[in-house]
């Protein structure tokens, strides 16, 4: 089974200018350091950062370069078609989609996270209950290219909603934790995100660090880290402009968890 590993990256950011870019230690990038962590799962065969053909994004070609992984560019907002594209050009059994603005993607589950799609015969896999930008999507390229066909690529931003849909395909989630940490976030989207990410990485004393030490870190109480916490409150929005409540979306994910394949890697 040939597993490609999709790093989903632009440099044009709004609320977090050249986000991607920016270091989260002196001289590693964000982007840098996720594609280090990538590179000790032993089940992915090939690494792509997968960008758009616009010129602001040319950078991107120089830090594949240096991290010795491949480049694909394509459509600027149809995410979609960039993966169907490299998965073609890979002949991929199996795809993961990664955002590069989530550093602390969950790298130490990946490999567990592959085995249970292929054992499971499973069209789409995802880590829950942990923080918002943990959790990679490990997906079935069958099940993507059925999912290109059937979907408008132009609002493949939310590939998620569609793929994560256990009455579409057969889902499978793990998860890693007795408790529930969905409340904590991981991503990098705002410059107080960056402040903390760049913290905890300050506070860790280690080789390699993984999600129960960066949530040991939120959870104590020594560290004045900003915006551990996803606010509850709110809407959130969706495909085509709609709105629903964050407990609408919750009661939502919920349900699509209960109707997944669920394996516990915990007791």
């Amino acid at each position: 089974m040939k597993t490609i590993a999709c790093i989903i990256a632009r440099t044009v950011s709004t609320r977090l200018p050249i986000k991607v870019l920016r270091d989260l230690t002196p001289g590693t990038t964000m982007i840098d350091y996720l594609v280090q962590r990538l590179k000790t799962v032993q089940r992915i065969d090939e690494i792509y950062i997968c960008t758009s053909s616009q010129p602001v994004d040319d950078v991107l070609e120089d830090v594949a370069i240096r991290n010795g992984v491949k480049l694909y560019r394509g459509s600027e907002d149809k995410v979609i078609e960039r993966m169907i594209d490299v998965g073609t050009e890979e002949a991929a059994d199996v795809v993961l989609r990664i955002t590069a603005d989530n550093p602390f993607t969950t790298t130490e589950y990946i490999d567990e996270q592959i085995q249970f799609l292929i054992e499971n015969e499973l069209d789409y896999a995802r880590i829950v209950e942990v923080p918002i930008g943990a959790s990679p999507e490990v997906i079935r390229f069958s099940a993507l290219k059925d999912c290109y066909a059937k979907m408008d690529p132009s609002v493949s931003e939310y590939l998620m909603l569609f793929l994560f849909e256990p009455n579409t395909y057969k889902c499978g989630v793990l998860k890693v934790f007795e408790e529930d940490y969905s409340n904590y976030t991981v991503t990098v989207d705002t410059p107080e995100d960056l402040v903390r990410t760049k913290k905890v990485l300050e506070i860790f004393e280690g080789d390699a660090i993984a999600l129960k030490d960066i949530i040991e870190i939120y959870k104590n109480n020594n560290y004045d880290l900003p915006v551990t916490q996803f606010a509850m409150a709110g809407d959130v929005k969706l495909p085509y402009g709609k709105m629903v409540s964050v407990a609408e979306f919750s009661a939502d994910m919920n349900r699509r968890k209960e109707q997944s394949i669920v394996k516990k890697l915990y007791g």
